[in-house]
């Protein structure tokens, strides 16, 4: 019976395509992948005796995590790799709240058996200052959705480019992240989450300047997107937001102008590529442009700094002003990234370098944890599995959440679209790969 290794997916279009990278590498006779929907991914994985889980969903943080799920795994007979979404992306010269980060995430929370894939050399070093003497080991991996960056990998998404040229031509890509402003659940859930962020101070006094900043943020990209439909009508204005927004705040605005489109479709890279300029607000979005968009701008309006990332200002110019962006955008040089500047991000996200490939690591790392399961462990019961498949033909958090209007999180799985990507990926990791759809909330992906 194979080993399961399960995949977890919160987000279609930010995670599939790494997913299925990462799927590549771990898949291989006596092993196999179950990929989706992470709730469908979950009541899987108990539904056998022994695996791997890679990611980060069975964990919440905060000051009073939830284990309750990974406690759950561990009964079950699972070994853990916890791989997390999302990093503070700080320089070094920034301060950065290392408490506020181990809310995120502590070492400790993991037994020894288990496994922690750091983003970078500084992330390692912040859990290996804290993890007790059995702490679970901690490598260095970066993540795969840095991989899918890289120039030899821009095939996985060239017929989606393709189609997003066709269709708009040259265009100007804004991309946004104000989920504090524009999604109430999303802003109460980090506000409990971390209510002891600002000890210095008055903590609802924070998270109120905290919102009206985003708020503020928000406006100005708005404000951004008009002036630039006016200042380059040759150029459509897409304007993408963060999956944990609201669309409707900004239709509402900015729906039936001429030349401007807000649109959450599919994955960010094959936007990236097909974009002249990627204008962004200082995210990792910003990084994942660095080899695939021409011309790359951070827009900070003096709008009241509270907290951005610095990392991406490394790449590109960053503007303060609505004229900046326009000359910039007139006259500004190409995005290019300096060797130190490759130095410093590649510190914070190892696999910024081009000597790491985060997916050949993480599988390296799940092949050795095969390897040190129990050969009776893996008791699979795949006579349920299709009753399973059957039960999830609508998950909870597929569906609209309309009191705060977001988008769904979780797409289903498209067909054609995941076979495609997996015929390219055949050539890079030189193996047949098969795949077998469960449902559209759930894919096995083995090795011949």
């Amino acid at each position: 019976m194979p080993i399961p290794i399960m995949f977890p997916i919160e987000v279609t279009s930010r995670e599939l395509d790494a997913r299925l990278l990462m799927a590549a590498h771990c898949a291989a006779p006596g092993r196999t992948v179950f990929l989706g929907q992470d709730r469908a991914v979950y009541r899987l994985a108990r539904r056998w005796r022994g695996g791997i889980y890679v990611g980060k969903q069975v964990l919440v943080g905060g000051l009073k995590p939830n284990l309750t799920k990974y406690r759950v795994l561990k009964e079950r007979g699972y070994r853990v790799l916890f791989l997390a979404e999302e990093e503070p992306v700080f320089g070094e010269e920034h301060e950065l709240d290392r408490e506020q980060f181990l809310q995120m995430f502590h070492p400790n929370w993991l037994d020894v058996d288990d496994v922690v894939c750091a983003w970078g050399d500084f992330s390692a070093e912040v859990f290996r200052a804290v993890a007790r003497p059995d702490a679970p080991a901690i490598h260095v991996t970066g993540h795969p959705r840095f991989d899918i960056i890289k120039p030899e990998l821009a095939c996985l998404y060239e017929s989606e480019t393709q189609a997003i040229r066709q269709r708009f031509g040259k265009f100007i890509l804004l991309n946004t992240k104000f989920a504090l402003a524009s999604n109430l659940p999303a802003f109460l859930s980090v506000k409990n989450a971390f209510t002891g962020q600002n000890e210095k101070g008055d903590t609802a006094e924070y998270w109120l300047n905290f919102h009206c900043y985003h708020a503020r943020l928000q406006t100005a990209y708005i404000e951004l997107a008009n002036r630039l439909r006016k200042e380059f009508p040759g150029h459509h204005i897409v304007l993408r937001p963060h999956p944990g927004e609201d669309p409707a705040c900004y239709n509402a605005v900015l729906g039936g102008i001429k030349n401007i489109s807000v649109l959450t479709e599919g994955s960010v890279l094959p936007w990236l590529a097909a974009a002249d300029v990627l204008v962004h607000t200082g995210c990792t979005t910003g990084l994942e442009a660095s080899h695939l968009t021409p011309r790359i701008i951070q827009y900070a309006p003096d709008v009241g700094y509270v907290f951005e990332q610095h990392l991406p200002s490394l790449i590109g110019a960053v503007c303060k002003t609505l004229e900046e962006v326009v000359q910039e955008i007139r006259g500004g040089t190409r995005a290019v990234v300096e060797p130190e500047a490759e130095r410093r991000i590649s510190r914070i996200i190892a696999n910024f370098s081009p000597q790491v490939v985060s997916a050949g690591r993480i599988g390296a790392l799940v092949a050795e944890a095969a390897e040190k399961m129990p050969a009776d462990a893996i008791r699979g019961r795949l006579a349920e599995l299709e009753h399973l498949a059957r039960s999830l033909v609508r998950p909870r958090n597929q569906r609209r959440r309309k009191a705060g209007g977001v988008p769904k999180k979780f797409e289903p799985f498209d067909r054609d679209a995941i076979a495609a990507k997996l015929r390219v990926l055949e050539k890079l990791v030189h193996k047949e790969l098969r795949c077998r759809f469960i449902s559209r909330q759930l894919v096995e992906i083995s090795a011949a």
